[in-house]
């Protein structure tokens, strides 16, 4: 195989979460030029990631929507004359490439997205043990990040937690209070520093909750996303609800504790074991849901499973860590 594609996703978190082929892609077929197919904001994230060749972007709410635009892709796909078609996304697109073609497997889909992503390659005979997500930072990026921080004044004797509470889906979303709450515990139980993350469309949000803190965090408002994984990765511990950046941090190795509520955890959690998801562990019957499926069904506005996580939940998790020494 000289030539892979691999059909990944349009949003960040997805797109993350498909990386956990690379590897075993890499093990297996090891002088094959890699090229993976995303959205145009996972394309932002992977470009320049030193693990793939090449990366391409799929618009399908751009150039590529339609049928006329999936013509489009199809045809400029087909002159790059791939071997080898990975279809993560059980596109029909993938099809048509004029390759060899390795899908998703059909069967139970209550298992995490990655243990499925993977099933594609190990029923090829690809091994794929300890496998998982993985963001490469250059060297470069890494030392952006030291600089930031330590122009922001964080230390590296006290302990540095990365907060994002930000999602795209109001259920997902753990209240901004619980949040200010949460930061002015860790600073007084555990003297810590907090990086305050935010997307572009949730400034709103990031200054409401820095407002309501007891404390100044450091205000992470660049709209890189290398730039964001970097500072996550030089993190301690990172905590959000479920969304893309929950994956960039599991993906660069920084632990990971995940609010859960309204969302699926065994489908859609931070994958890997020094990861952990909280919950409230009520179950109102409609729940888990999916924003894609009738979201906001219930006309409430907000997750009554992810409100009743209280500040307590949490800091036992952070406790957890520290008594461990997870990667601390």
């Amino acid at each position: 195989m000289k030539k892979i594609l691999v059909f990944s996703f349009r949003f960040i978190g997805d797109a993350m979460l498909s990386t956990a082929v690379i590897q075993p892609l890499r093990a297996h077929f090891p002088n094959a030029h890699i090229t993976f197919l995303v959205g145009p904001s996972a394309f932002d994230l992977l470009a320049n990631d030193t693990q793939l060749d090449t990366t391409l972007i799929y618009d399908n709410r751009g150039e590529h929507e339609g049928i006329k635009g999936r013509i489009k892709l199809i045809r400029t796909l087909r002159r790059e004359k791939f071997d080898l078609v990975v279809n993560l996304r059980d596109s029909f697109t993938a099809r048509c490439i004029g390759a060899k073609h390795w899908g998703l497997v059909r069967g139970d889909r209550e298992r995490h997205a990655v243990t499925r992503y993977l099933e594609v390659l190990s029923k090829q005979g690809v091994e794929t043990t300890d496998a998982q997500p993985h963001l490469q930072l250059t060297e470069t990026e890494q030392t952006t990040a030291y600089n930031f921080l330590a122009e922001a004044g964080a230390t590296s004797e006290r302990l540095l937690i990365g907060i994002h509470p930000g999602g795209n889906w109001e259920y997902k979303l753990w209240s901004a209070d619980k949040y200010a709450q949460l930061v002015t515990d860790l600073y007084k139980e555990q003297n810590a520093t907090i990086l305050l993350f935010a997307g572009p469309n949730e400034r709103k949000l990031q200054t409401q909750v820095a407002d309501m803190m007891d404390i100044s965090p450091i205000l992470v408002k660049t709209e890189n996303l290398r730039e964001v994984a970097a500072l996550i990765a030089a993190c301690d511990v990172y905590i959000g609800n479920d969304t893309g950046p929950m994956h960039i941090a599991a993906a660069v190795r920084t632990p990971v504790i995940a609010l859960f509520g309204s969302t699926n955890h065994i489908r859609s959690g931070p994958y890997g074991d020094k990861h952990t998801v909280v919950q409230s562990g009520i179950d109102l019957g409609c729940n888990p849901c999916h924003p894609g499926r009738h979201p906001g069904g219930c006309g409430a506005g907000s997750c009554a499973v992810i409100d009743a996580i209280t500040v307590e939940h949490v800091l036992a998790a952070v406790e957890r860590y520290i008594t461990l020494g997870t990667s601390l």
